[in-house]
């Protein structure tokens, strides 16, 4: 399996540097490359992914322990790591070979901001769930092509306005994919039994709560009683659904919705401690340092120009 190393660099570089056959990238924005062979790399102490990483297995097969547990995803399935995983090993066969996209969350931010519609279900999917779905070979192929596209533009350093292109490209791939999931969940196609549909149907109402209410509501007990279920049927379709409990899905969408407040430089950390029902300033700070791991002011210092401030 190749030996245990310790990984620093690019964003994708997490799954070896040594296998990846092709590769572009803009710096701090969006990275894609394709990976060949086989690895085992391990991370004392474990690694958070600096971007939010989808990746497409098109051959063999990788584990992966994330948050603790080891997940094993084979052909014809895709992995979504959101920056809150916990990354501890990572293990391919010889015969693995995978396409993968990183990107700032700024990106995707912008996309689900400004250019629906997409499915509701689509954002909470690639924010909370670690993926491992089994896709029609058709839908494999549409995303290959779509992430070669841009690992060739990418590459295209000389291109003037490289960041519009890719930013393009990436919007292409998420449409691409919500076009997946409408078939697959909201249109019904497949067919699913009774009992699955209704988790779906639970899952894409908690979904749409969640963005309701995140600024006020931390409570299981509220978005169970709104979906008229008890706790801990709550609590187990949202773990079989994404692997990650619902208190840390509320902890991540309510940083999410900080992070957005705290782009704009008007409000006061005040003001936003306030508007996300925190009891003062300080609880708000030490409940955004816990789940991103910075303060808020050294968050607000660490933006960067992107799209969202040419727009």
């Amino acid at each position: 399996m190749g030996e245990i190393r310790q990984k620093q660099g690019k964003p994708a570089v997490i799954f070896g540097a040594r296998n990846i056959t092709r590769v572009g990238y803009i710096d701090d924005y969006i990275f894609a490359c394709e990976i060949k062979g086989a690895d085992h790399i391990s991370y004392d102490p474990p690694r958070k992914p600096k971007y939010h990483l989808v990746i497409l297995v098109l051959e063999g097969n990788i584990e992966i322990i994330i948050n603790g547990k080891k997940f094993s995803f084979e052909k014809n399935t895709y992995i979504n790591l959101p920056t809150w995983s916990d990354i501890y090993e990572i293990r391919y066969d010889k015969r693995f070979h995978a396409m993968a996209t990183a990107t700032d969350r700024s990106v995707a931010e912008d996309i689900f901001r400004n250019r629906n519609p997409f499915p509701p279900t689509l954002k909470f999917a690639l924010d909370h769930s670690l993926g491992g779905q089994i896709m029609d070979r058709n839908d494999v192929l549409t995303l290959k092509k779509d992430i070669s596209n841009m690992i060739e533009s990418l590459s295209n350093k000389d291109h003037r306005f490289a960041e519009e292109i890719n930013y393009a490209y990436f919007y292409i791939l998420l449409t691409d994919m919500a076009d997946m999931m409408w078939k697959k969940y909201d249109a019904g196609i497949p067919s699913h039994n009774t009992d699955m549909k209704r988790s779906s149907s639970i899952m894409k109402d908690f979904a749409d709560l969640l963005a309701e209410n995140v600024r006020t509501e931390t409570s299981v007990e509220f978005y169970a009683e709104k979906l008229c279920i008890s706790k801990q049927y709550l609590s187990l379709i949202v773990k079989e659904k994404t692997q990650v409990s619902v208190g840390k899905i509320i902890s991540i969408m309510r940083v999410e919705e900080a992070s957005r407040l705290l782009r704009n430089p008007e409000l006061t950390l005040q003001q936003i401690a306030e508007a996300l029902s925190f009891s003062d300033q300080s609880s708000f700070g030490k409940f955004f340092r816990k789940h991103s791991g910075m303060t808020p002011m050294k968050y607000r210092q660490s933006l960067r120009k992107t799209l969202l401030t040419l727009r």
